[in-house]
């Protein structure tokens, strides 16, 4: 697998490029759109998809700018985050004193638990992990979890925004633990991890050191 990790914008979030022989996957493009390009550019691989973890601005903050080099590059969400892209100023009213234009977007395709998307014989198949937010998704590809801020090494994302539920956030990190064999974890901000790790170390996901 191939893969590179940009860490973007304020939030320090993670922006995933994965790519093959003949194309690249965008996952989480969440800032820094130019810096983005760049990376695209350098890569060399023709960008055709965005995936979206989940509508949180630090993730999707890229995706307008991208869109706009690109139009034709489908962008995916899971399908109860569509209003974070679609309806900014309800999802965010309280949180954000004004809502950037780049925050207004229209998925391409919203996502379902089990889904399968193939990009250019890249694989990736959709598991559906509610907590963080109502629409949150975890991917899986190869040997590999993309988790956004669903699961962190040792911890879990915070349920306490607009959309989440620290019970269905409990259920989903059980779901993942329930996965066959250990993989490779890429979350939504700090370093990787390992399923394994995960199901030894980390209380949230119901282990005891």
């Amino acid at each position: 697998m191939n893969v590179k990790t940009l860490v973007v914008g304020v939030g320090r979030a993670n922006c995933y490029l994965i790519w093959n022989d003949t194309a690249c996957v965008l996952i989480d493009p969440g800032d820094d759109a130019e810096r983005i390009k760049t990376a695209l550019e350098q890569l060399g691989k023709p960008l055709e998809a965005i995936l979206l973890t989940h509508g949180h601005f630090d993730h999707v903050g890229a995706v307008k700018a991208l869109k706009e080099y690109d139009p034709q590059v489908p962008v995916m969400i899971g399908a109860a985050d569509e209003e974070f892209l679609s309806d900014p100023e309800r999802v965010y009213r309280g949180m954000l004193s004004s809502i950037p234009d780049r925050l207004h977007l229209k998925a391409d395709r919203l996502l379902a638990d089990g889904d399968e998307i193939n990009v250019s014989g890249m694989n990736f198949t959709v598991v559906a992990t509610p907590g963080h937010t109502k629409g949150s998704v975890c991917y899986l590809f190869e040997n590999a979890i993309f988790s956004g801020d669903t699961l962190f090494r040792g911890t879990c994302g915070r349920c306490d925004f607009y959309g989440g539920d620290s019970w269905a956030m409990r259920d989903s990190l059980a779901k993942l633990a329930a996965l066959e064999g250990d993989r490779r974890v890429y979350p939504g901000h700090e370093g990787e991890t390992s399923l394994d790790w995960e199901r030894k170390y980390n209380r949230f996901m119901g282990s005891k050191k």
